[in-house]
């Protein structure tokens, strides 16, 4: 059903606007009439993509949002008035999608319909799961759980965000050092052995080489860095199944990966959204794409009468026996949520043992590198020694 905004007088001839749901706007005139109000203007509200959120800033208030209005809610604060409180709270584009959903809400259209505007704000999944409480009369329970879930969704993407810092750091350092010895050290060194006009070892000679083009050409280094990189990406984005499932090989991403299923699908379900459908929004939140075609394809079998366990065969033997379980004695949803409390678990293990691991690592190739280079310097010298003697 359509939403309208609109502008008029109420009963006591002040100013009113709003927003209200009707067929149509004669349906629309006639509503308001019944409420006492009286509109001078009304126009059909279009819904579509207001606002961008490709640096996720929206996305990252989303939690804090949903704990707030969940509060609100199970202390028995009605949901406009929830509304009104929040929207004291906010400022900015938040402000503005509260206020939204607050007249949306004040002209009878419904929290799942009001949301539907702000697609970019709240994901899919997200509009389900308010529908599904909305008509079970449970929308405080729900809204609770979205908080927990999108809280430790949010947890583990920090720890991702964690664990990629320090190498990435310790890269750039390693990298900012070795350009430092090849652009300004390894040339002055260099240039004696040059002037003896002897025959130099191989070694010296390509690093005389990679020192030259780091002199000469650090320009055309720093301006190929974002075009191998768009390249990089282009390529992925062109054979992106089939990185995926390379992806899907690495421990740490596997675990990641099936971590994310068993806890959104179980979420989903518990929510009271069904199986298919559950499988669908599920698939678009694991994050790899090989995955997602796979999940894509068990749904379809699920449709068909099949079971969980035996459509899911891109994920382990262990994860399909545990939904096996639950289907049999019917606490499904209970086996999805222990089985992603263990891998969450896991993956948290993991990346403390492989933070642990890398850096000792990068010291070793750091250490390679500068011996290889002190090698390449001191054997020429070693030569000229023999040479004078």
């Amino acid at each position: 059903m359509p939403i309208f905004l609109y502008k008029g007088y109420d009963s006591n001839g002040g100013r009113a606007k709003g927003s209200i749901e009707a067929d149509g706007v004669s349906d629309a005139v006639a509503r308001l009439k019944s409420k006492g109000v009286f509109p001078d203007e009304i126009k059909e509200r279009t819904f579509g993509r207001r606002f961008s959120i490709s640096s996720n800033k929206y996305l990252a208030g989303l939690p804090h949002f949903t704990r707030q209005l969940s509060v609100l809610l199970i202390s028995g604060v009605p949901l406009v008035e929830s509304m009104k409180s929040l929207s004291d709270q906010y400022s900015g584009k938040w402000l503005k999608i509260i206020t939204d959903l607050r007249e949306s809400l004040s002209g009878g259209v419904t929290l799942s319909r009001a949301m539907e505007e702000y697609r970019d704000v709240f994901p899919e999944f997200y509009i389900n799961m308010v529908k599904a409480g909305e008509i079970g009369g449970k929308l405080d329970i729900i809204l609770e759980r979205l908080a927990d879930y999108l809280e430790d969704q949010e947890d583990i993407k920090s720890k991702v965000r964690s664990a990629g810092v320090y190498p990435v750091i310790m890269l750039s350092v390693a990298f900012v050092v070795i350009s430092f010895v090849f652009v300004y050290v390894v040339p002055r060194i260099t240039k004696i052995f040059a002037d003896s006009g002897s025959e130099l070892p191989l070694i010296t000679k390509i690093l005389i080489f990679i020192s030259n083009i780091f002199h000469n050409y650090w320009w055309i280094l720093l301006l190929s860095i974002p075009v191998i990189r768009l390249s990089l990406k282009k390529i992925y984005f062109k054979r992106e199944s089939f990185f995926s499932s390379l992806l899907n090989r690495i421990p740490l991403l596997n675990t990641l990966y099936v971590s994310r299923f068993l806890r959104t699908c179980g979420f989903l379900l518990e929510g009271g959204v069904p199986m298919t459908k559950a499988l669908q929004l599920t698939a678009k939140s694991v994050g790899n794409r090989f995955i997602e075609d796979n999940i894509i394809r068990s749904e379809k079998l699920v449709a068909e009468g099949n079971s969980l366990s035996s459509a899911l065969e891109v994920f382990p033997q262990t994860v399909r026996s545990i939904i096996a379980t639950g289907e049999k004695s019917g606490t499904l949803t209970e086996a999805l949520g222990k089985s992603a409390s263990l891998y969450e678990k896991e993956f948290s293990m993991k990346v403390r043992r492989y933070l642990s691991m890398l850096e000792p690592a990068i010291i070793l190739i750091m250490g390679f590198i500068v011996c290889l280079i002190v090698f390449a310097v001191l054997l020429p010298v070693f030569e000229l020694n023999q040479m004078i003697k």
